[in-house]
């Protein structure tokens, strides 16, 4: 009897000796990516506001291998550069909008060649068959060519090319309505303005699709150090169910206790099926927006998760920010760009207005020459269309600088508000980390009372465990919050692109495309 006293004290100190605490996360699920440098040593100071690749040995020419894993499924390690690489090679609209620049570009080409001379060559047979009298056939051949000279001149030549080699010459000079190089060359300048536009498009969507993969790929490892957390929780719950139940066996615990356990390991059981369906579905968003199989099984490389550095990123002050944000924004650019636009659409606007007056000169030469001059003054009586033209215009460019100027606030608000996000990310950052320090020091706390018998009951132990399974969590969230808001900030100032050149120049996406077959 004294023996078997004896294993049971030995039992019950063994069991006490067993720690009540969740292992502590690995620091590297709650630090950021390591800030990029600067793509060049020059690069403007915003360069430095985003978060680089992880891993700067994986650029767009080196995508990263699939390999095997234990469910035969394919699987894929991604890093950052990885995924904004497979997402600007891979995404068939960003590909289309990049086809879609082949026929702008002709576009430009086609208003540009207003000025190159027009040549039109003419061949034609005639046949007369004419009653009581013979069938007659002539011939002809003749070239004509037009020209208009950024002066409003429109020079127009006929030669007929097979009989005496006739010349004819019209020259045409507009005196009102149609005069000067300002009138004549405002359709080119539009046009050229309007490829500068479509060039910003394209960025702008560049800019855009980024920052959503970035965004998508730091929701995956959000879900994936919440999962790693939550099993963390349920394996040192289950190791606190074997030595409560011990206890119990030992006559040292109530059995209501193991029912409060149980309840809580079935709680913490269904946090850990919740956070490995966040997991999943975070893995098919990225596959859908990289556009890859379903099948393949994305992963974080563990590096990722345990070797990630929180370095300071150089935060310029807000009234720099928004300067950068005007200089670089596309959106910013294109509203100065549709104002310029609709400027040189009042030139054209003001010039319709004008009565047609044009001085004529004709001359031909062949058996007879000839050459005249006349002054013809035209005008289109009671044609409202014109006077129409220009008054919306002017309403136009007056939406268009209202416009511009709601947008120079909005940019302002909207950087100050990221810039707010940032330092509210780091503040808690270093909150969360406290917070979660002194929880993992209660629970410790509270597993030395339980290892010298003197813990109130398992209430409090559960509630301590499941106080720091929040705290790791609030600091995982924080640690991504504050990555988060780098990229959008770096999305509200224009400088995704810098940041993030080297994939966009090896994607070829912003180089013109060669004309499909």
């Amino acid at each position: 009897m004294r023996l078997q006293k004896r294993l049971q004290k030995l039992l019950i100190a063994s069991v006490l000796a067993v720690p009540f605490s969740i292992p502590i996360t690995q620091p590297g699920l709650t630090q950021l990516p390591e800030l990029p440098p600067a793509q060049n040593p020059e690069a403007s100071p915003a360069d430095d506001l985003s978060p680089s690749p992880t891993d700067n040995s994986h650029t767009p020419s080196s995508i990263p291998a699939v390999s095997g894993t234990d469910d035969s499924r394919p699987a894929l390690a991604l890093t950052e550069a990885d995924v904004v690489s497979l997402l600007l090679q891979n995404n068939r609209e960003l590909r289309n909008e990049a086809l879609e620049r082949i026929a702008q570009r002709q576009e430009l080409r086609e208003a540009e060649s207003i000025f190159n001379p027009d040549f039109t060559p003419t061949v034609s047979v005639v046949v007369r068959d004419r009653t009581d009298d013979a069938t007659e056939i002539t011939r002809e051949a003749r070239l004509g060519g037009e020209l208009l000279t950024p002066l409003g001149t429109t020079l127009e030549v006929t030669v007929d090319v097979i009989d005496d080699q006739d010349v004819e010459l019209t020259v045409t000079q507009p005196l009102l309505r149609g005069a000067g190089r300002a009138v004549n060359t405002a359709s080119v300048e539009i046009a050229r303005l309007q490829e500068t536009n479509n060039q910003l498009d394209l960025r702008q969507r560049l800019i855009t699709d980024i920052t959503v993969g970035v965004s998508t790929y730091y929701a995956l490892i959000r879900a994936q150090a919440s999962l790693q957390i939550q099993q963390l929780s349920f394996e040192t719950q289950q190791q606190q169910r074997r030595s409560i139940e011990a206890l119990v066996e030992a006559g040292r615990r109530a059995q209501f206790e193991l029912v409060e356990i149980d309840a809580n390991l079935a709680a913490t059981e269904t946090d850990v099926l919740e956070a490995e369906n966040a997991l999943e579905q975070a893995k098919s968003d990225l596959l859908d927006l990289l556009d890859l199989e379903d099948s393949i099984e994305i992963t974080i490389p563990e590096e990722i998760l345990t070797d990630l550095v929180v370095q300071e990123a150089k935060v310029l002050p807000l009234e720099e920010l928004v300067e950068v944000a005007y200089d670089n924004r596309p959106d910013y650019r294109q509203a100065q760009l549709d104002l310029q636009i609709a400027e040189l659409d009042e030139v054209v606007a003001v010039d319709n207005r004008r009565w047609n007056l044009d001085l004529r000169a004709n001359a031909s030469t062949g058996d007879f020459s000839e050459a005249s001059t006349e002054l013809v003054l035209t005008r289109l009586l009671e044609d409202e269309s014109t006077e129409t033209a220009f008054q919306r215009n002017q309403v136009t460019q007056q939406q268009l600088r209202n416009d511009l100027e709601r947008l120079q606030s909005d940019i302002r608000l909207e950087v100050a508000d990221q810039l707010r996000d940032v330092e509210s990310a780091r503040n808690r950052i270093e909150a969360t980390r406290l917070a979660r320090e002194l929880a993992e020091q209660r629970l410790e706390n509270a597993r030395e009372r339980a290892r010298r018998g003197r813990t109130r009951d398992i209430f409090e132990v559960l509630e301590l465990q499941n106080d720091v399974v929040e705290a790791q969590n609030s600091e995982v969230n924080a640690a991504i919050d504050l990555a988060d808001a780098i990229a959008s900030l770096n999305q509200s100032v224009g400088t995704t692109l810098t940041v993030w050149a080297d994939q966009v120049e090896s994607s070829q996406l912003l180089t013109m495309p060669s004309s499909p077959d």
